[in-house]
């Protein structure tokens, strides 16, 4: 009897940290290990990752992680997982293999740690083939995977579209059946995290009038300065087709995106597959206020896009400023949750610059498949189900019930499955979508590492930045009970120079009475009384609650 499991430990109902699990009897396979920037990213809070904690507890059952991509919500938490489970074997594409192999570089992992295989044909994993499928996509190198089991096959298809992308991919999807011959699909596990955009995705693949307009309309003595998403490699490219045409060079300001640029530039040179693929004069980042006939790609991503040129509008970035003269682009509409700093951000260089085009989310063109593309997908491809993936909570269930609800493509059945959700099949047939992983959700990094740092910490530095900190430290004598030496009261955010003096008064009169008039088990419990007790005494002189962090010595 065949048992298979599909589940997501992340990306459903949220944008990023997509995760997704088949388990096959005893065999387990990762699909993509995600990151999500959070909308807010104060605090120390860098980065959110998938729960690992069922994985951990499975690692011998793992065959493989299998990455689809290299977008930061695809792959960007693979080093944490390695951290975690190492010995992990990775199958990707060969362009996706270097990004990878770079990244877990940067991160300490070491190659003894793993192992990485180029799929580029089907392969034996565990106990299944796997097929890779060729996928036009906004990097390339993109690929579904379509997981084969005596009694039918699963199929997983992220980032997108149908067309043809040229160096970027093509498919066209009445031509996906030849791959599965007679082999019926059980499952199809999609991409549907832009399904709220009717149409198809690949007709909005021209770039907008506007920018074109920039582009013939500018001076040789005015700057164009283009701000994107560094992983939109589609309309990147476009813009360097641009520059090239108007004899512009090129700044590439943004790490990610150059070294995406210069490993694609290397493998279509060896694999002599380079058309489409268009490179004006690049030129080093340093001499950008030393040129004005050039386009500078600002590059980033999500928030630190935005966060990014605010730095540049204060005049805080050493190597760009903006100029007057100076026409910026920005080709990068904002995310559910960011619109507000986005618009605050186009404020900003709009008192620098009146030579500003922002382009719609509505005139944007997302490497994501839409509404028509997952209807035709669907009808060609003829899954028993399909399982919308990677999106918002509105956006799956508005695929789901157009699919449900379209007569052409019955009888696939749409089922909408949460982070954690299982959808269990026997034999091919659906037996379950009751089971629950208990383990889903947020683990948060921040610059010490993983998990470091949990809810109550957050809120912890949210009172830091709005309430202000007394750092107090000393020696303690617990067989005297006595302060001995210097007692040491920093203030930062609390109150004025001119109160310290007064405010340093009361604490030590705080700790004499608390240590003096009390015994207490251990020094955790002195220490919370001593904290709680000055902390309620602030707040009632000056109404504000500060954080008290209190280290007694003992000695």
């Amino acid at each position: 009897m065949e048992n298979v499991r599909v589940f997501a430990l992340g990306g459903q109902d949220e944008n990023g940290k997509n995760c997704y699990v088949l388990s096959y009897n005893e065999d387990i396979y990762i699909v993509n290990t995600g990151v999500k920037v959070p909308i807010n990213a104060h605090n120390g809070v860098d980065t959110l990752i998938p729960d690992f904690t069922y994985l951990e507890s499975n690692k011998d059952k793992i065959k493989g992680i299998l990455i689809s991509d290299i977008r930061n919500e695809s792959f960007s938490a693979l080093p944490w997982l390695l951290m975690k489970i190492p010995g992990l074997k990775i199958f990707t594409s060969r362009l996706s293999k270097e990004i990878i192999l770079d990244r877990l570089a940067k991160y300490g992992i070491k190659k003894d740690t793993y192992k990485i295989y180029v799929l580029n044909e089907r392969k034996k994993i565990g106990s299944l083939f796997v097929q890779p499928i060729s996928l036009p996509g906004s990097v390339p190198g993109n690929i579904g995977f379509d997981f084969i089991t005596k009694t039918g096959d699963y199929v997983f298809m992220f980032n997108y579209v149908e067309g043809d992308l040229e160096i970027f991919g093509k498919t066209w999807f009445n031509q996906l059946p030849k791959l599965f011959g007679k082999r019926k699909i059980v499952a199809l596990i999609s991409d549907s995290g832009k399904t709220n955009f009717s149409g198809r995705a690949i007709d909005k693949i021209r770039l907008p009038e506007s920018i074109k307009n920039v582009f013939e309309k500018a001076k040789n003595s005015e700057r164009i300065i283009v701000g994107a998403y560094g992983e939109d490699m589609v309309s990147l490219q476009k813009i360097l087709i641009l520059a090239k045409k108007y004899d512009r060079k090129v700044v590439t300001y943004g790490k990610n995106y150059a070294d995406l640029l210069e490993i694609t530039k290397k493998i279509c040179i060896s694999n002599d597959s380079c058309k489409g693929f268009e490179l004006p004069e690049i030129i080093d980042y340093r001499y950008i206020q030393k040129n004005k006939n050039i386009v500078v790609l600002v590059t980033g991503a999500i928030e630190r896009l935005f966060l990014r040129f605010l730095r540049i509008t204060s005049g805080e970035d050493v190597y760009l400023k903006i100029n007057p003269t100076d026409h910026v682009i920005m080709l990068a509409p904002p995310v559910n949750g960011l619109e507000s700093q986005a618009a605050f951000t186009l404020d900003e260089i709009a008192r620098v610059t009146h030579n500003l085009v922002d382009i719609s989310d509505s005139e944007y063109f997302y490497c994501r498949p839409y509404k028509d593309d997952i209807l035709n997908l669907v009808r060609n491809l003829k899954p028993d189900f399909f399982i919308p993936a990677q999106g918002l909570y509105r956006y799956l269930t508005d695929a789901a019930n157009h699919i449900n609800n379209e007569p052409s493509v019955r009888p696939t059945e749409a089922i909408l499955l949460l982070n954690g959700k299982i959808l269990h099949f026997q034999d091919g047939k659906k037996f379950s979508n009751n089971g629950k992983i208990k383990d889903v959700g947020d683990v948060i990094v921040d610059g010490f590492g993983v998990g470091d740092i949990s809810s109550e910490v957050i809120n912890e530095r949210e009172v830091l930045g709005r309430e202000g900190v007394i750092i107090i430290n000393s020696l303690y004598d617990p067989k005297l009970r006595k302060i001995i030496g210097k007692l040491h009261i920093n203030y930062v955010g609390v109150i004025d120079e001119s109160e310290q003096k007064n405010m340093n008064k009361l604490i030590k009169n705080i700790l004499i009475e608390i240590i003096s008039e009390n015994v207490f088990p251990s020094l955790f419990e002195l220490n919370e009384k001593i904290r709680k007790t000055i902390r309620k005494k602030i707040f009632k002189l000056t109404d504000k609650d500060p954080l008290v962090a209190l280290t007694l010595t003992q000695v």
